[in-house]
């Protein structure tokens, strides 16, 4: 993508962001009829709660902070310092940025048994999940295997926001503002990591023709 082209769309996500934040929550018809529904889906399908109780540990702290840990060091070990600072970098400052947003935008979360005690929008199962899986895709896979690395990403991300859905602790508005605000992330990271020289997303025939950067290089 061109610079112009990749301004264009963070410009759409951004504006779909700001919607999202500003008219769903309790007093959105759209976010109390997917809650009514996936409520009643909760009750009648036990099974489906308890999977999404596991399924949602891959979004939290220690799977998302662990994962981009393991990134981190794995660049480190390669003498790539460059690319690990941008990875650590840009799964720290998101994680600090939904908890900052949550507290500015003082969303309640729907009403059901153990919630937890933060704030609803955005989500951060799904932001940080977003962040920290596809930046580690993007960043620290090897360039042979970086596209399925990136279908990996979404799809674990679009899991573990489904779960936060199936158990009833957002509004869908807050599951999609997270995933909004996860690309919006990593594709600034991309863009400042391509423009600082920190970061060469190099095409897979380019690696195989020896056309382009090593993947070995920082």
């Amino acid at each position: 993508m061109t610079i112009f082209s990749r301004a264009i769309t963070a410009l759409f996500l951004a504006i779909l962001f700001l919607l999202l934040a500003v008219s769903g929550g309790p007093l959105s018809g759209w976010d109390t009829a997917v809650a009514s529904w996936f409520g009643e889906f909760r009750a009648e399908a036990l099974d489906a709660a308890r999977w999404a109780a596991v399924l949602t540990t891959i979004g939290g702290a220690y799977v998302t902070l662990g994962s981009a840990l393991v990134g981190t060091l794995w660049l480190l070990v390669r003498r790539m310092p460059r690319r690990a600072l941008l990875l650590a970098a840009t799964v720290l400052l998101e994680r600090l940025s939904v908890e900052l947003m949550k507290d500015g935008f003082g969303r309640p979360r729907p009403e059901v048994e153990n919630l937890p005690t933060s704030l609803a929008f955005p989500s951060g199962h799904a932001a940080n999940s977003m962040t920290a899986f596809l930046a580690i895709a993007l960043i620290a896979v090897p360039a042979p295997y970086r596209r399925p690395a990136i279908l990996v990403a979404l799809a674990v991300s679009f899991i573990v926001g489904a779960t936060r859905l199936v158990l009833g602790v957002h509004w869908a508005s807050d599951v999609f503002g997270g995933w909004i605000f996860g690309l919006l992330a990593v594709g600034l990271a991309v863009t400042i990591g391509e423009r600082s020289a920190a970061l060469h997303l190099e095409a897979q025939h380019d690696i195989v023709a020896r056309h382009g950067t090593p993947v070995g290089k920082d």
